[in-house]
């Protein structure tokens, strides 16, 4: 990529993201200002926690409902609450953020119709607030053509569930209990599942005429989550280790360019780059538990059809024929655009960094110029990544501040 095309990118890059993060700081001062004023942080009542809550913070999958082909139908809404910790943890701060975590999980039943969450620490928080080495590497772009800010916040809080007022009561009650310890920094919010997208299309990023399907799960109009084309719950957790029963997430914030999506390309086309050159609209009407995609013909995509499928370049990084990482992605119209947030639970970051690699197909253009980095290569051309970081999602039991000293004699 030439130096004025990655300037013009940075440029537009830069601008939407300041239109995201554009008054963060305002919606918190009030909470800063009596945080600021509390002489410090109080021990609390620990509360008692419900019966039967899975041992894994991310085990989520049992509470949801089925499709008629087995797929789970995962939750409506979602919030990313960002924190950054204030000054130096002691042990009342893990118990502080216990006993509100508990509270929560008192007051909703663990599912979709009553709240789920996970709590993320990211290696900022290890290096900086504990000074120690951190279990998940500092985020970073993943090709020529992605220019993301590396998040520094320490910690991230995903809620999830099937009332968005429910979600605002929850974000509520955890940044006022937290603030002595915790100061928020940034909450992202979106949806997910047929209908929802259609519902949101009048933004930027999406053009006129109502272009989203009515039934379509996602703003790019294809289905995501079917139970083949994801890694099992079981696949992505820690088996061992200071970090059993946990696992790693990456989290990173794209704006969707769809105007050329829906007005340029036809459905086959649109087929064709989601999927691969050699599937069909008719193959699609047909998927009910994975989105086949011929990765072994990738060379015919490329040299033949002068086209590569997003499903059939990232299905290389398979393992026996399944991914490696599990996506509970959701899109978003943060500060008025069409965008994605691409959450992946994997066991290792460099899981992720296998997939996502994959997906730039790189060399394409040595076999056919008219496959570029982002020109028919599948949907690099649509997505721009603005922000990624990358978290540990600790088992529920160690979830409040790991690797503090004295925490396990309060909790």
């Amino acid at each position: 990529m030439s130096d004025e095309r990655l300037l013009n990118r940075r440029r537009f890059l830069l601008g939407a993201g300041g239109v995201t993060l554009a008054g963060i700081a305002a919606a918190g001062a009030a909470l800063d200002a009596r945080a600021s004023a509390q002489a410090g942080v109080r021990m609390v009542a620990l509360g008692q926690q419900p019966a039967g809550l899975p041992v894994s913070q991310h085990a989520w999958e049992q509470t949801m409902a089925r499709d008629q082909f087995g797929n789970a139908i995962g939750p409506s809404y979602d919030r990313l609450i960002m924190f950054d910790v204030r000054g130096r943890p002691t042990p009342a701060y893990a118990r502080l953020l216990e006993s509100t975590l508990r509270r929560l999980e008192r007051t909703y039943a663990w599912g979709p119709a009553g709240l789920l969450f996970t709590v993320g620490w990211s290696h900022a928080y290890f290096k900086q607030v504990l000074g120690v080495s951190s279990p998940v590497p500092q985020a970073k772009a993943l090709s020529d053509f992605e220019l993301p800010t590396i998040d520094d916040y320490h910690l991230c809080i995903h809620l999830a569930c099937d009332d968005p007022v429910r979600l605002e009561a929850a974000e509520r009650l955890l940044v006022a209990s937290l603030a002595p310890a915790l100061r928020r920094r940034e909450t992202r919010t979106g949806f997910a599942g047929a209908g929802l997208p259609a519902a949101h299309q009048h933004v930027g990023g999406i053009p006129a005429g109502d272009p989203v399907p009515r039934d379509s799960p996602l703003f790019m109009g294809f289905k995501s989550a079917l139970k083949k084309n994801q890694a099992t719950e079981q696949a992505v957790t820690i088996p061992d280790g200071q970090f059993a029963q946990g696992t790693t997430m990456t989290v990173s914030y794209m704006h969707l360019r769809l105007q050329s999506w829906y007005q340029d390309l036809s459905y086959a086309q649109r087929v064709a780059r989601m999927y691969s050159p050699q599937t069909t609209p008719a193959d699609v009407s047909r998927f009910t538990t994975d989105a086949r995609s011929n990765p072994g013909q990738i060379n015919q995509a490329i040299s033949h059809y002068g086209v590569v499928g997003h499903s059939q370049a990232s299905a290389r990084a398979r393992v026996n024929g399944r991914p490696i990482i599990l996506r509970r992605d959701f899109d978003t119209v943060d500060g008025g655009l069409a965008g994605l947030h691409f959450v992946s639970l994997q066991r290792t970051i460099e899981d992720f960094i296998k997939t996502r690699t994959a997906m730039n197909q790189s060399g394409a253009q040595l076999i056919n110029p008219a496959v570029t980095e982002t020109v028919n290569n599948g949907i690099n051309e649509f997505i721009f990544v603005l922000r990624r970081a990358n978290y540990i999602l600790p088992s529920r039991a160690q979830r409040s501040f790991p690797l503090l000293p004295g925490r396990a004699a309060v909790l």
